[in-house]
């Protein structure tokens, strides 16, 4: 038996609904609001798995309500009601997984309920993933999700699994979020950040259809809580999130010894968001890479030939008209015996030389 509210400010409507409701059966109405504030006081103690709203509700948008619903009960689903055909895009490009038309006809009423029904079975435990909660880690003590964001952007999953994106604005829009490092982000700065060109009723519909693709892939691995809401902002849970950035970061901080240097240098296998350009990212991939460089410089004066070589070799990739890099490990190249290495690094630096000339 499902748990259903209804929120519609006529009351004859919410009467009519329940009725039906009531005849087709499988379905229990928990409650009747008005108001979407009232339902909002209700939502979170009732618990319903489907919400069916009213888009027209006075004093707030359907997407906004709809918004808000989700805050207080993500794992519900919402069907709109309403009078006007227009609607239904608004349906579609949010989290809502239908819409009914008014008067509702009690055939479209069970179709709803099927398509639910359907969309209900694959959700729940689709692939035997056990849900976490927050914080939660394996047995080795690592977070269960595993990022990458040096270079390419690639999220993997607690077993192992690249995970993929429904688009890449959903992408986009988890890279953002988990950017601020858990802190709440407005959702203006959103719309501006990843629509800038669309007015702002579209850039909202687009935010929404790529916040639902979002929670879906999170919910489908068993993280149904990983993006929250909450006064217009939203934010992941990123503890349960360790990326490669992250430990590059803490290296710096703490320092390196020579095992630390070669287990980290190869973590630097591009800027931070290197290919995926994004604009917001500017600032902190420019700090990142000053400080990373900065970190290689320092350290060439206190490690050992092995390591240095492997230092100079990445200042060379990052800053490749550097002269005296190549002259450092041709160096340190010779002093430890390898000959062949120092040719040809010397012939790299001729060719960098050649093609500044």
């Amino acid at each position: 038996m499902w748990i259903a509210i209804l929120i519609d400010d006529e009351e004859i409507a919410l009467d009519v609904l329940d009725i039906q409701l009531m005849e087709i059966g499988g379905v229990t109405v928990a409650g009747k609001f008005q108001l979407v504030s009232e339902a909002l006081e209700q939502c979170a103690r009732l618990l319903p798995d489907l919400i069916f709203l009213d888009i027209e509700m006075p004093g707030i948008s359907g997407l906004e309500a709809a918004e808000a619903l989700f805050a207080r009960c993500p794992d519900a689903e919402i069907i709109y009601v309403t009078a006007h055909h227009h609607y239904a895009i608004d349906a579609f490009e949010t989290n809502a997984i239908g819409y009914l038309l008014k008067p509702v006809a009690k055939e479209k009423l069970v179709k709803a309920l099927s398509r639910f029904a359907d969309l209900h079975e694959r959700k729940t435990n689709p692939s035997g993933v056990v849900p976490k909660s927050e914080g939660q880690t394996g047995d080795s003590g690592e977070a269960p999700l595993a990022l990458k964001v040096l270079g390419s952007m690639e999220l993997y999953s607690a077993d192992g699994r690249l995970m993929t994106w429904r688009t890449k604005k959903t992408k986009e829009l988890f890279a953002l979020l988990w950017h601020h490092q858990g802190q709440p982000v407005y959702k203006y700065v959103i719309l501006e950040e990843l629509w800038p060109e669309y007015p702002v009723e579209r850039s909202q519909r687009l935010f929404h259809t790529s916040l639902y693709y979002l929670r879906s892939m999170f919910k489908s691995e068993g993280y149904p809580d990983m993006v929250m809401y909450g006064d217009e902002r939203y934010w992941i849970h990123s503890s349960i999130i360790q990326s490669d950035v992250d430990r590059l970061s803490d290296s710096m901080q703490d320092g390196f010894s020579e095992k630390e240097w070669k287990e980290t240098l190869p973590l630097y296998t591009g800027d931070y968001f290197e290919t995926e350009h994004y604009q917001w990212a500017d600032a902190r991939r420019m700090e990142l890479r000053l400080t990373w460089i900065s970190s290689m410089v320092q350290a060439l004066d206190h490690t050992s030939p092995d390591v240095r070589s492997m230092i100079l070799r990445q200042l060379i990739r990052l800053e490749p008209n550097r002269e005296e890099y190549y002259d450092m490990l041709i160096d340190c190249l010779n002093e430890g015996g390898d000959q062949a290495g120092a040719r040809q690094t010397k012939a790299m630096k001729e060719r960098m030389l050649l093609d500044d000339a």
